[in-house]
């Protein structure tokens, strides 16, 4: 048997109880969360935490934090994830100067999550610079919000998740030369889309969530990003909807406003715009989409 205890409803954190033993036990999902914290009281020492192994990769969304490592501190900003052993000589937590702390976070165990933790340490270090839109990030939110939603329901699904980020961290760790790092603000921007794409947001909200005005955001989106900020939350949406519409059963109108559309009938036009066929006319057809262009 294999259960889900959500620590906090919704937008919080998830522990994972297996009371099934994997085959080989190779690696598995502890613990995985989206946090706000505004309260210095936010302090985690690893050498105070469970005795169990553990390998944490925190990433940052907005606001900022500090990772100390021995007697060395690193300020943790927006698009910047570190990765850590516990239990091991260190800490992290919200300083003083720091309004909030906004990250996602995952907790692995198991010989390949620390084999993957020892090579990025050594290949990268502790903190990664990592853009809200790569496949990693997209991957932990992804899978995030399908604990949330309960449809991680085994612990095998559950062990293929965790493999599955494994993975991608060596694809990222072994790409990294080639990856061209987004501003900071830019990354704000994108990460605030694409954990709240379901809701209604507007330019304004994401010009907010940047510290930019709407105007400076917009032409920064199409230096590093080719598109608008709205094409870029259309582009999010659409490929949700697309994962919806190709793994589930959901009603055309119930996937609309699961990602974040006021209504079917503007879902399906900007479907068949982007898409070239209507949502119906895709999910019979079974295409496999990975990426979406726009003009």
């Amino acid at each position: 048997m294999y259960e889900i205890n959500a620590l906090k409803q919704e937008e919080g954190s998830f522990g994972f109880s297996f009371q099934e033993q994997l085959p080989g036990d190779l690696t598995r999902i502890k613990y995985i969360g989206r946090e706000e914290r505004t309260s210095t009281d936010y302090y985690w020492d690893g050498l105070l935490r469970e005795k169990d192994t553990n390998f944490i990769f925190q990433y940052t969304l907005s606001g900022s934090g500090i990772l100390e490592l021995g007697q060395t501190i690193h300020p943790i900003h927006p698009g910047e994830a570190f990765i850590v052993k516990v239990p091991s000589d260190h800490r992290y937590y919200i300083p003083s100067h720091s309004e909030k702390w906004d990250f996602v976070f995952i907790t692995l165990q198991g010989e390949l999550a620390e084999q993957c933790w020892s090579f990025l340490q050594d290949t990268i270090g502790p903190i990664l610079r990592i853009d809200p839109d790569s496949k990693l990030i997209r991957l932990l939110l992804k899978t995030y919000r399908e604990t949330v939603d309960r449809k991680i329901t085994d612990a095998y699904h559950a062990s293929a998740r965790g493999y599955e980020f494994i993975m991608e961290c060596y694809r990222f760790a072994k790409k990294l030369e080639k990856t061209k790092a987004l501003p900071v603000h830019v990354a704000q921007a994108v990460s605030f889309i694409q954990t709240n794409f379901h809701h209604p947001i507007t330019l304004n909200d994401m010009a907010k969530a940047s510290s930019l005005s709407k105007y400076y955001l917009i032409k920064q989106f199409n230096e590093y990003l080719h598109a608008t900020p709205i094409q870029f939350l259309t582009k999010i949406r659409i490929e949700q909807a697309t994962q919806l519409l190709l793994n589930t059963n959901l009603p055309i109108k119930k996937i609309a406003t699961e990602v974040g559309f006021s209504n079917d009938n503007y879902f399906n036009k900007v479907f068949q715009k982007m898409m070239g066929m209507s949502a119906g006319t895709f999910r019979q057809c079974k295409t496999p989409i990975n990426h979406i262009i726009f003009d």
